[in-house]
């Protein structure tokens, strides 16, 4: 998700994450010394590592339908370019740290918010999501280039370090699937020119983290 800003009960959930860190495989280093796997240290942070699984429970199994497993390497833009233009998506996710961290704050969401759309409405995208209320505005009419807002996803998937992820709010319903809509390629080009390289795709509904609120990912590789 995106824009994040850090709450009491994110707080909470990332300290959890330093922690896990911390624990690493065993041996591990405090103040540039190695920490025995049985020292203080070490047993606290696994035992916050086994929380990771509790926080997550918190928000139910139907709430925790969406989003992506982790994988173990970066995917460079040449290949990603393949995947995507394949229609293949399925080899993308996050890496551990991040698909970690994004566990339990969407966690850490849902329990406070009730869900993470609620938080999105309220803190990242109120403007935007108010204007759906408008007089006039029709949900079902064409898609211009209003309809769009581009902003960086704090959980990126995990990609080459010249790769840019984006998510692509949209204020109208976007169909799962790669081909982006004239308005959204508008909306692309303005925010980064037309000399940039870059994908589109908007992910099944069932690998959706805010299926409420209509959004595509959208990756730029700068020229």
């Amino acid at each position: 998700m995106t824009q994040l800003r850090v709450d009491t009960t994110s707080r909470a959930a990332l300290s959890s994450l330093s922690a896990i860190k911390a624990a690493g495989s065993g041996n591990n280093k405090f103040n540039g010394l190695l920490t025995p796997p049985d020292s203080p240290l070490a047993l606290k942070a696994r035992q916050q590592k086994s929380k990771v699984s509790e926080v997550v429970a918190v928000a139910g199994e139907d709430e925790h339908k969406g989003g992506r497993e982790w994988i173990r390497h970066p995917v460079s833009w040449s290949l990603f370019k393949r995947y995507v233009d394949a229609q293949n998506i399925e080899p993308l996710g996050r890496s551990l740290e991040t698909h970690t961290t994004y566990e339990m704050v969407m966690a850490a969401r849902r329990k406070e918010y009730g869900s993470v759309a609620k938080y999105l409405t309220t803190h990242v995208l109120p403007d935007f999501t108010a204007s759906t209320m408008e007089t006039g505005f029709d949900p079902h009419s064409a898609l211009v280039v209003e309809d769009f807002e581009l902003l960086v996803n704090d959980f990126p998937y995990y990609l080459s370090d010249d790769v840019e992820h984006w998510v692509l709010w949209c204020r109208k319903r976007l169909s799962p699937g790669f081909a982006a809509p004239a308005a959204a390629v508008q909306a692309i080009h303005a925010k980064f020119g037309v000399s940039v390289e870059w994908r589109y795709f908007v992910n099944p509904v069932a690998k959706q983290s805010v299926p409420q609120l209509s959004h595509a990912h959208v990756f730029v590789k700068r020229v």
